[in-house]
């Protein structure tokens, strides 16, 4: 249905488009019609109204496809309006003596019992020529400003479009800037289990040919569901467990109510990772990683926290340090702006917890169709 949308948008937009020109075009044909109506009257020679009506559609639908087709050949630019304002007014003049010599003798053969050919061409000339010039400097001046719009609403959608490609190409860019940093700690963990635990080290690259399986299969898609993202992770937290064995314990406490929820693909995974190596990557005691989702209001909440890390210093000094928080960061802001946040702190009596908040989205794990919750 969503294609569907965008396909009918454009023709719905162009429909409105003509029908407003239509529009216009009709009152400009009445307006003309009804002046020319009441010039007449006030000199007691006029005609009924139709015959005014339909000499103005006339009038409207002789000029009209012509100064279109005269205005896109010459616009008045900035840069040109010298030479093309001389030739509209030529054209506007050379239009009206054609027009009005053809309806001189149009209403010369209606009336060929009371004046002479030239008296009509002298009534027409006199009584006419204003209108005909006013008539094609009124569509001359129409013309351009839609195609000042038109040209104006262009480049709004191409500057809109090139912010969204920009923006999903610096996404694109975060993205690749983890997947190999994920790699290369993962590959550097079987390296140390080739000669110590051969069955191990097998096992760590089984579970990594199966992340890069589902990365590059999600390479250009930005946010999952939780649920997917899960299964993402408790890949990686495997290799891990592999790697440490006792010495480090994983807990998963998600609610079943945010599984479906959207969160960025692949935005666990380097916090966990952090988690172990500032954790059990530095001191010999056992170390417990928790992962938490949960609601809060009309915002999700992800927590990262183990039981033996510390932090030295403040969150941008330490963002600073790390692509995996810095990666994070900028992904957020540029998925969510304002509407997300990153906390890092320390826990009593030791620990380190991360904390994302982002804008709660349900979202489909068969099409990762993502919408916005309204609370």
């Amino acid at each position: 249905m969503e294609i569907l949308g965008f396909a009918v948008k454009p023709k719905m937009r162009v429909l409105a488009r003509w029908t407003l020109i239509s529009i216009g075009w009709a009152a400009a044909v009445l307006l003309f019609a009804s002046q020319w109506y009441v010039y007449d009257v006030t000199r007691d020679a006029a005609d009924p109204f139709v015959f005014y009506l339909w000499w103005s559609w006339y009038l409207w639908a002789v000029i009209t496809p012509f100064v279109l087709w005269f205005s896109r050949r010459h616009p008045i630019d900035s840069h040109c309006w010298r030479r093309t304002i001389p030739l509209h007014i030529a054209a506007s003049v050379t239009l009206t003596g054609v027009q009005l010599s053809i309806e001189s003798y149009l209403g010369w053969l209606r009336r060929v019992d009371e004046s002479s050919f030239k008296g009509a061409l002298r009534h027409y000339f006199s009584q006419h020529t204003q209108l005909s010039l006013l008539t094609y400097w009124v569509l001359l001046a129409a013309t351009h400003f839609y195609r000042i719009y038109d040209q104006a609403r262009r480049r709004q959608i191409q500057a809109a479009q090139l912010e969204a490609r920009l923006a999903e190409a610096q996404l694109d860019m975060l993205r690749m800037q983890l997947q190999p940093h994920f790699l290369f700690n993962t590959l550097q963990a079987a390296t140390t289990l080739v000669h110590e635990d051969p069955d191990g080290a097998e096992d760590i690259l089984l579970r990594l040919s199966e992340l890069l399986r589902v990365s590059l299969d999600e390479l250009h898609i930005q946010e999952v569901p939780l649920r997917r993202e899960i299964e993402f992770l408790e890949h990686y937290m495997g290799i891990q467990q592999r790697r440490f064995g006792d010495r480090l314990r994983f807990h998963l406490e998600i609610g079943e109510d945010v599984l479906t929820c959207s969160v960025p693909s692949l935005v666990l995974q380097p916090l966990v990772e952090n988690a172990v190596r500032h954790g059990i990557g530095k001191r010999k005691e056992r170390d417990e990683i928790t992962v938490r989702a949960f609601r809060n209001a009309d915002h999700l909440h992800l927590e990262v926290r183990n039981v033996t890390g510390r932090l030295i210093g403040t969150l941008d000094n330490l963002v600073g340090h790390g692509t995996g928080l810095a990666n994070t960061q900028a992904r957020l802001r540029q998925l969510y702006g304002e509407r997300q946040s990153l906390k890092l702190f320390n826990l009593d009596p030791s620990g380190v917890c991360v904390v994302l908040t982002l804008p709660l989205k349900q979202c489909s794990a068969q099409n990762l169709t993502c919408m916005e919750t309204n609370t």
